[in-house]
């Protein structure tokens, strides 16, 4: 692990206790149902440190029953001071802002005051909610479930803490946490509002083919008529690819790619015009972008396409074999980019991306102190954690070989995100694995809209993780089940626990972000037991509208197994002798399904809905079971 990773290491400490040494005596901030406090914020202060006010006042005025006043200047009794201002660095005279980075935060009772900032621009605000969710008990559960806590008498204990969570970049792409709702940015979220576009494949916005390749065809990929390593996909061989060419005007491109076998769906890694091309491209955005970059991350993205394309002329053939992996030609490309970059821009990092054929890391090369490496292991068996199977050795690996790393992991189904997906538990042991190595960044890319397997229990447990990996997540999800659910909680655990136990017992089954079908995991036994756990979980909390219409959201991605599957599992039925509890007519349980108001939400339902009534129709007498 680097020096960088073991800094960060070293700043991710939580001390709050009320046994501190020199700590104050509690702090009062109401009484009776009156607000006793004044919350001072500098009259400077930035955009999100006057909504940091905003938000503490609102709560207070939730949970006490009195708004507090909000001021520039302290006021007589106690205050609360918000941000960052000479009054508040001379409260803070041991506290090194610079390195609690742009998210980092400082909870400190000082006397009879209370001080919450942070590093800039965010630490300041999610100080705010840091007290609020630890110290006073709130919780925002969704974007429609909020917990506030009705305390006439709010009292904070002595505090002192100093915090700056292992992720700098934590961005969960799901549908409870819309951009639009204040929700992401109360659980610590902060993917939406980051600068930069992480996800993006950029190599041929840096060298488009439409500028260059008809002139300089040497630049892109090269398909051997003799291909050493063909692809098992035919998009990404040189049939497939030519045919999208043909997409791709001017027909001249289409020749061109026919006489040189050059084909522009991905850059030529060995070719020194590209490498030049590229440079002076990422010079030009960085040139462009630079004066907004008040704050890190200053990060440009030379990523490759969106597939499986590589270059397999001899030089990329000859780099590829000597290093163990194609990954090498980026790394080459990328720090050749830095070498010039930090020349004119030495606080810019250059972001490639191990993805697909790039994933394996290099054996040998190490990463220029200013190239950034984004892991993406996306094709190892999603029902393990990245320390039981190989992917895991090669995060590890980039760790060690990069100063700064963000990870991009895929976490849903993402054909079928409506569907049982057993990574629950998962993921936050990943969590934790990255935080172990120094991993400066997560998007998880769950995707799907609000359609997704129990997605806002995910969305909140996920994000907590984020914030602080070394929580219990089992408890998390026990917290998040019991209050969004009520009394149906524990029902709930069971199924998610069945899953996970089933995926376990089949053992030759590889959950993978495109697995097809519960065939092969989810026996009718298992199925049967989850309809007697929803049916158990709806008697809980009959008589209320609200519950029952969650965890009837909840079974949804039990009833759709059932249609899905729906011969298969009568015969298995019919031939066992088992009891078959799916619906006694799958044609009006899927219209009944198809009317729903959250799969709607699902863009991709349709698709879905007449892949799953092909499926019936192809059955016989599906109406009455017979086979």
């Amino acid at each position: 692990m680097n020096t960088r990773h073991l800094l960060s290491t070293v700043l991710v400490i939580v001390v709050a206790t009320s046994h501190i040494a020199g700590a104050s005596s509690p702090v009062t901030l109401a009484q009776g149902g009156k607000a006793i406090c004044t919350i001072v914020l500098p009259a400077d202060a930035i955009e999100f440190e006057q909504l940091a006010a905003r938000e503490l006042a609102e709560h207070i005025e939730k949970i006490v029953g009195d708004r507090p006043a909000l001021t520039h200047e302290p006021a007589p009794g106690t205050n609360i001071y918000i941000g960052r201002s000479p009054k508040i660095d001379r409260l803070l005279n041991d506290v090194d802002f610079d390195a609690l980075g742009t998210d980092g935060i400082v909870i400190r009772t000082v006397g009879s005051d209370l001080v919450l900032s942070g590093g800039r621009p965010r630490g300041v605000l999610f100080s705010i909610y840091t007290f609020l969710q630890d110290v006073v008990g709130v919780r925002w559960w969704t974007s429609d479930e909020t917990h506030i806590p009705a305390k006439p008498s709010l009292v904070a204990p002595p505090l002192n803490v100093i915090y700056r969570p292992p992720f700098d970049l934590r961005k969960f792409i799901t549908g409870d946490l819309d951009a639009g709702s204040p929700h992401p940015l109360r659980l610590r979220h902060n993917g939406h509002v980051y600068k930069v576009d992480v996800g993006d494949h950029t190599i041929l916005k840096l060298l488009p083919p439409k500028e260059h390749f008809l002139e300089h065809p040497d630049w892109y990929m090269y398909a051997p008529p003799v291909d050493p390593d063909p692809s098992e996909y035919p998009e990404y061989r040189y049939d497939g690819t030519l045919e999208l060419v043909k997409k791709t005007p001017p027909p001249e491109i289409v020749e061109m790619a026919k006489k040189t076998r050059r084909l522009p769906y991905e850059a030529c890694l060995s070719s020194p015009g590209a490498l030049e091309a590229v440079t002076q491209a990422v010079l030009r955005k960085i040139e462009t972008d630079y004066p907004k970059w008040q704050y890190p991350p200053k990060l440009v993205l030379v990523t490759q396409n969106n597939g499986s394309w590589t270059c397999k002329c001899d030089a990329c053939l000859t780099t590829k074999k000597r290093e163990g992996s194609n990954s090498a030609l980026w790394v080459e490309f990328a720090n050749a980019i830095a070498e010039r970059v930090v020349q004119d821009y030495p606080d810019v990092l250059i972001a490639i991306m191990a993805f697909l054929d790039n994933e394996k890391p290099p054996a040998h090369l190490k990463l220029h102190p200013n190239v950034l490496a984004y892991s993406c292991p996306v094709v190892s068996n999603r029902k393990l954690p990245l320390t039981e199977v190989e992917q895991g050795n090669w995060v590890a690996k980039w760790s060690d070989l990069a100063q700064y790393m963000l990870v991009w992991d895929h976490v849903p189904n993402f054909h079928y995100p409506l569907e049982p997906h057993p990574n629950h538990f998962v993921v936050p042991k990943n969590l934790r694995f990255y935080a172990k190595h120094g991993v400066n960044g997560l998007m998880l890319e769950g995707k799907s809209g609000r359609a997704s397997e129990f997605g806002k229990m995910r969305a909140y447990v996920w994000c907590q993780l984020m914030w602080n990996p070394q929580q219990d997540e089992r408890k998390l999800i026990i917290d998040f089940l019991h209050a969004y659910y009520g009394n149906a909680g524990p029902y709930l655990l069971q199924w998610i626990d069945l899953q996970h136990q089933a995926a376990h017992q089949a053992e030759d089954f590889v959950l993978t972000g495109y697995t097809p079908t519960t065939k092969d995991w989810l026996k009718l036994e298992d199925l049967n037991t989850a309809m007697i756990l929803f049916d158990r979980a709806l008697q809980e909390v009959k008589g209320n509208t609200k519950l029952e219409h969650r965890v009837r959201r909840a079974r949804l991605s039990v009833e759709v197994v059932w249609l899905k599957r729906y011969a298969e599992l009568r015969a298995t039925a019919n031939e066992r002798g088992l009891p078959f509890l799916g619906p006694d007519d799958p044609i009006a349980e899927l219209d009944r399904i198809a009317q729903d108001e959250f799969v709607l939400q699902w863009f991709q339902f349709q698709q879905y809905l007449a892949k799953v009534r092909n499926l019936l129709a192809t059955s016989v007498h599906v109406r009455t079971g017979q086979q």
